[in-house]
């Protein structure tokens, strides 16, 4: 190939390398589904304070079984919350989903709680959260949800996974183009026909299948860690 062609799959592979980052961020191919809907739960009180204001909700589904209500209280600068338990349990997890104004999910919290009292502990909400849901998970030994959050499908994961390495590839071919043409111009004619040039290639094609083989193992490892319970709280974005 002549040194115009190298050129030409330069300009291709920039050209990919953008296009593959414009879809991992437009597609959100790793957004987090749940499996609780958003409910409005019911009113019961509102009152105001010097600082902020105060406003308790009735818990709603199968959670007030456990959980009669619970007090949002917003502040200038905090948000907290606080639940009223229908009795005094030996262990109680459950789910706090932080919703933003717009409705959307900014945050789960998974509590654990331990020969509780009627009122839980003091739990500290983001200061973007606007409302939020309580879904009881786990009640002493019987386990009624074992996650809000749906886990990734492995479609999902691969799709997202070969995508990545698509554009790794890509933006390690243009990168290794541009610096041969900046750093070595007076001999990359020569370079470009000699077979170092098709070894570099190759090597970055291998680092691109290891970046697809990592990426999808690390998401399977997620899958699982999720359906056994997760970790103490999940971020979104």
């Amino acid at each position: 190939m002549t040194i115009t062609v190298w050129r030409a799959l330069c300009v291709v592979s920039a050209a990919l390398f953008v296009a593959g980052m414009f879809i991992l961020l437009v597609a959100r191919l790793l957004k987090n589904k749940y499996y609780h809907v958003y409910t409005a739960d019911e009113t019961i009180n509102k009152s105001k304070m010097t600082n902020g204001k105060n406003t308790v909700y009735f818990a709603s589904g199968e959670t007030k079984n456990y959980i009669s209500k619970y007090a949002v209280c917003k502040t200038e600068f905090d948000r907290y919350l606080v639940c009223k338990f229908v009795k005094k349990f030996s262990y109680l997890r459950y789910f706090v989903l932080e919703y933003s104004a717009r409705g959307r999910c900014i945050g789960v919290q998974h509590i654990d709680e331990y020969d509780t009292g009627i009122n839980s502990k003091i739990i500290t909400l983001r200061r973007r959260c606007a409302s939020v849901n309580v879904v009881v998970g786990t009640v002493e030994d019987n386990e009624i949800n074992t996650d809000v959050i749906r886990p990734f499908s492995m479609k999902r994961i691969r799709l997202y996974a070969l995508i990545k390495s698509f554009t790794f590839f890509a933006f390690m071919f243009a990168v290794r183009h541009i610096l041969l043409e900046v750093l070595c111009k007076d001999v990359v004619g020569l370079y470009l026909f000699d077979m170092l040039n098709y070894i570099s290639i190759g090597v970055s094609f291998v680092f691109a299948l290891l970046s697809y083989a990592v990426t999808a193992l690390c998401f399977r490892r997620k899958n699982v860690k999720a359906l056994s319970g997760g970790s103490a709280e999940y971020e979104f974005v």
